[in-house]
């Protein structure tokens, strides 16, 4: 039973929601009815974690499939169930506002603590629809409210929507799953000061620690019951320090790390799978395993399959924590397993695809390596590569690698790297490339590069069109390539049309490398000025930026200066330094080392022209927007053309404000000085912290001449 008053909510929220917090499926029996026995014995055992409140009805509750009977049944189930001696949340969005704030009376009524609040979905489309729908249901209550910013509904709210949803008395916070890093980490900076946000998602403790702001609460996810036991409730441990701020990674990586991996895996793959939607299938097969109910889903989403749980088990089993008898402790001393229940006459079933993280997640240059088969994948792993492509030097120029071999290193390679697919030169044939690119997609690379040689401009962008239109749904990033020196060839495309071909063909990102063995490289054919303006332009796109071609550690320099997302190698890491030589993990360790002391600043490619020490110390460095014409764009963890993008935007609508960019990585740091300064603004101060960051203020060009 809520213990505040209306007035009181924000207080009592920054007082209580802290730690893990859960959410429950909604248990179904065999003849498709809700199982509240199952209910009550899914709230059980997740208190028994140590998890301090959960939610029901949400997505993974399956709410869309509940008759509103039903949704009062849960609720009453479940407010019966933890009789306040365990915090309680209930979702409440409906279609229908006059039934939102119906549920939001029945969930006050049986003694929920709070309200879990979304867009309503179907009609909505505007972020001041959503803010009218929020306001009217929380004027009806008198419980705080979380706002659920997820794609689920619909709608995906901007930082700034957030800000405005929060300003309402009692939506005391927001659960930021909109899937989008970039929109969590600036709701924690814009919003986290006035009200709770909760990214449920173990990445945000790092950026947290990065950025300064804290998340005091895990509101809410299904990896207490998926990855804890009672005996050995690791997930709840490492979450109830890391709200508290001390975040323990070796803790993490020790007991979490493995099995998260695997989460994501199944989790992405189950969403490919249903286009989308979340997985509830492989939450219900998986929480069951770890004794939890759950029963089948209801439609129009459908169960694994007796060989995808098989999958599952064989998967999962060697990576739970077990109470182990001492004999068995004995036999396994490195590790300690429990059983799920009633599974393991379970046969070793069919692999599904995974989750692969996504290329604008990270922050400054990787390093991509190319590989022809599994031992070099495994020496540029062991290596540090970011990313491991996938190509087939053997055949003309450049071609793909064979479907068997993306499949087994998209297997050996941890679900947490990169795996890309190189096509290689394709013919002008848009469906048989397409083909190829869903392939590429079926397989689970990361992304897949197509490139063209010999070919008109219209061809080449029809076949990338085509190509995104096989990627469908599938998270697997289209990229376009040509080639340097495609000049050197009757017909080739000209390489300096690569940014508009990337854009008009609906690409992610772009690929520019060469094709000739003669020991001429990518500079001996484009310029560093030239390649920079089109990494530039490409970043002011939101564009993926990649240059290969036979580059060297001589080159890193020139590379740094450009800063594209990507640096592509072969023959520099391969054991004589000779391309036609197999792939040396030592090799790919020291460019990786090479390449992080120019991105860190230790080897300083470009001094920063103009540094003002001192400047003038403003700026709080939580994004927001000062009254007193101040803009602070926080670039801090951001890859580059994120940060570009975001001062491009600023400038579109803002030309009065004072912009001030706070930034880490040394090369976004040259990027940005370079994009000020090409666009006519005027940089009028350049400040260096001691934690390494440095603070640009910059003035619109508009306004430079005053």
């Amino acid at each position: 039973m809520a213990s505040y008053r209306k007035h009181e909510a924000q207080d009592w929220a920054w007082q209580t929601l802290k730690g893990q917090w859960t959410t429950l499926v909604t248990p179904f029996t065999p003849d498709n009815q809700v199982d509240t026995a199952g209910m009550r014995h899914n709230v059980l055992h997740v208190r028994s974690l140590g998890v301090r409140g959960g939610g029901c009805t949400w997505n993974m509750g399956e709410f869309w499939s509940l008759t509103e009977a039903e949704r009062r049944l849960v609720m009453d189930t479940v407010a019966d169930e933890a009789a306040g001696r365990w915090l309680t949340g209930a979702h409440v969005t409906h279609t229908s506002l006059r039934e939102s704030i119906s549920l939001a009376h029945h969930a006050q009524d049986r003694g929920f603590d709070l309200l879990i609040i979304a867009p309503s979905y179907m009609v909505t489309k505007t972020e001041d629809q959503v803010v009218d729908f929020v306001r009217q249901v929380a004027d009806s209550t008198d419980l705080a409210m979380m706002f659920y910013n997820s794609p689920q509904f619909g709608i995906t709210i901007s930082p700034q929507g957030l800000k405005r949803l929060c300003a309402i008395p009692n939506v005391v916070g927001v659960k930021e799953a909109s899937f989008n890093q970039q929109i969590s980490i600036e709701t924690h900076l814009l919003v986290g000061r006035d009200a709770i946000i909760s990214t449920p998602d173990e990445w945000i403790f790092p950026k947290a620690q990065q950025l300064g702001f804290r998340q005091q609460v895990m509101f809410a996810n299904t990896s207490d019951w998926r990855f804890d036991t009672p005996e050995h409730n690791y997930y709840v441990q490492f979450i109830e320090q890391a709200t508290a701020g001390n975040l323990d990674t070796d803790f993490y990586d020790r007991h979490l790390k493995d099995i998260k991996a695997l989460s994501d895996k199944w989790w992405g793959g189950n969403m490919k799978k249903s286009g989308g939607a979340l997985p509830v299938p492989v939450c219900k097969a998986w929480g069951e395993m770890m004794g939890m109910a759950g029963g089948s889903v209801r439609a129009p989403l459908s169960d694994l399959t007796a060989d995808e749980k098989a999958q599952l088990w064989s998967e999962l089993e060697p990576l739970l924590p077990r109470a182990a008898t001492p004999a068995v402790a004995a036999s396994i001393p490195s590790r300690e397993v429990i059983r799920g229940r009633s599974h393991a006459p379970w046969l070793a079933g069919n692999g599904t695809r995974g989750a692969h993280p996504d290329l604008a997640d990270s922050a400054g240059m990787m390093l991509l390596v190319s590989v022809q088969n599994m031992p070099e994948a495994l020496e540029a792993d062991r290596g540090g590569a970011d990313i491991i492509d996938v190509k087939n030097l053997q055949e003309a120029l450049v071609g793909s690698g064979h479907p068997n071999l993306v499949r087994e290193v998209r297997q050996r390679i941890p679900a947490h790297k990169h795996v890309s697919v190189t096509l290689g030169v394709v013919p002008n044939q848009p469906g048989t490339v397409a083909m190829a690119v869903h392939a590429a997609a079926l397989l689970d690379a990361t992304s897949v590069k197509v490139g063209f040689q010999v070919s008109d401009y219209d061809t080449a962008r029809d076949v990338l069109r085509e190509s995104r239109e096989a990627l469908g749904n599938s998270e697997t990033k289209l990229i376009g390539s040509l080639f340097a020196d495609n000049l050197l060839f009757e017909g080739g495309l000209d390489p300096h049309l690569m940014v508009k071909l990337a854009k008009e063909g609906h690409c992610d990102g772009f690929l520019i490398d060469t094709l000739t063995k003669d020991g001429r490289n990518l500079f001996d054919f484009m310029p560093e000025p030239v390649l920079r303006d089109m990494v530039m332009e490409a970043k002011q796109a939101g564009l993926s930026t990649a240059l290969s071609g036979h580059l060297k550690l001589d080159n890193l320099d020139e590379l740094a200066r450009i800063n594209p997302d990507i640096v592509g190698v072969r023959g520099a890491v391969c054991s004589t330094g000779d391309r036609d030589r197999a792939v040396a993990w030592e090799a790919v360790a020291y460019f990786k080392e090479q390449l992080e002391l120019r991105k860190t600043g230790q080897i300083d490619v470009r001094a920063p022209a103009g540094v003002t020490p001192g400047g003038n110390g403003n700026g709080s460095g939580n994004g927001r927007s000062h009254d007193a014409g101040w803009t602070i764009i926080d670039g801090r963890g951001k890859n580059c053309a994120g940060v570009i993008a975001a001062l491009s935007r600023q400038m579109e609508y803002d030309r009065t404000s004072f912009i001030e960019a706070i930034l880490h990585d040394a090369l976004n740091i040259y990027d940005v000085v370079y994009w000020a300064e090409q666009a006519g603004h005027r940089l009028l101060t350049q400040r260096k912290e001691n934690d390494g960051t440095l603070r640009v203020l910059i003035q619109p060009h508009a306004n430079a001449a005053h």
